[in-house]
């Protein structure tokens, strides 16, 4: 029995509430990475130059996914900003 995941990442086009952009999705399990905290672009995009820094976040949905850039990534940019 194994107690290990290994995804099989695919090109994944989102397109919710006006925003279109490409991350990466699992084809096995259907998860949908962050493409921010996993560096889309290294992982499965093609065009990286080598291993970042990973924080593998996952989402069954894009709803989901959408409302985490929102409120992780967005409010903290703006918050660097106002100090």
């Amino acid at each position: 029995m194994s107690y290990t995941w290994e995804p099989r990442w695919e090109k994944f086009r989102v397109e919710s509430h006006g925003i279109v952009f490409w991350t990466c999705r699992d084809r096995i399990t259907g998860m949908i990475t962050c493409p921010i905290c996993v560096n889309a672009r290294e992982t499965c995009l093609g065009g990286g130059t080598g291993k970042g820094k990973q924080e593998p976040v996952f989402f069954y949905t894009v709803e989901d996914l959408i409302y985490h850039i929102r409120d992780y990534h967005a409010r903290s940019a703006f918050r660097a900003k106002s100090r």
